[in-house]
């Protein structure tokens, strides 16, 4: 399987030199694209750009540290399960529901926050992120609320966990406020877009 690791380092700097070295002990190999464009779903899609023909794409932000083969064990997590939609290591929010699927126990999820590897058939099926939420919001909530209507399967894989070590502090900060700039606005893009697939049964975007 060749994976590609589309990495995120448009904003706060701090830990991109810690979070790059667990990386690298994922015990598998990858291509790395960094993308430094502000808004994730826009920096996550310049990736998809970039990463169209790999079997598989990993979504990682510069502030969690990922445990050592993480790779390894998702790329074997996600040949087991061939309806994977986002395969995540838990890091935030909830771990989810312990589940067999084709035989692998799972923490079956709604939405797998954090770092998430998502498959081919997976993202040439449903395309590419909201912008609409940018620069932040709920973007990973849409993607995933796409992959369930389209029969995929979100999980964390049990027993293993990342490190979130970025965590935004201050009221005042830029990175704060590039936050609130998104959430503000977040339930209502939800709202309007959620309808509009359920309206047309369409959950695949394959322009930006």
């Amino acid at each position: 399987m060749k994976v590609a690791v589309i990495f995120l380092d448009y904003h706060r700097h701090d830990y991109t030199s810690r979070t790059l070295e667990s990386l690298h002990n994922g015990g598998y190999p990858f291509d790395l694209f960094t993308i430094n464009r502000k808004g994730i779903a826009a920096a996550i899609n310049e990736g998809l750009d970039k990463a169209w023909n790999y079997d598989a794409v990993v979504t990682c932000a510069n502030d969690i540290l990922m445990p050592d083969n993480w790779l390894k064990t998702m790329v074997g997590y996600v040949s087991s399960i061939p309806n994977t939609g986002m395969c995540g290591i838990h890091c935030v929010e909830g771990a989810g529901s312990p589940e067999n699927i084709n035989g692998v126990l799972v923490n079956k999820t709604f939405t797998a926050f954090g770092n998430v590897m998502i498959p081919a058939t997976a993202f040439k099926n449903i395309g590419y992120f909201s912008e609409e939420f940018d620069p932040y919001g709920m973007q990973d909530s849409d993607y995933a609320y796409r992959l369930n209507k389209s029969g995929f399967v979100n999980y964390y894989i049990p027993s293993i966990t990342s490190n979130h070590i970025g965590h935004d502090v201050g009221q005042e900060t830029d990175y704060r406020k590039m936050k609130d700039e998104g959430l503000n606005k977040a339930q209502d893009v939800w709202n309007k877009l959620t309808t509009w697939y359920d309206s047309t049964n369409n959950y695949k975007r394959l322009q930006r």
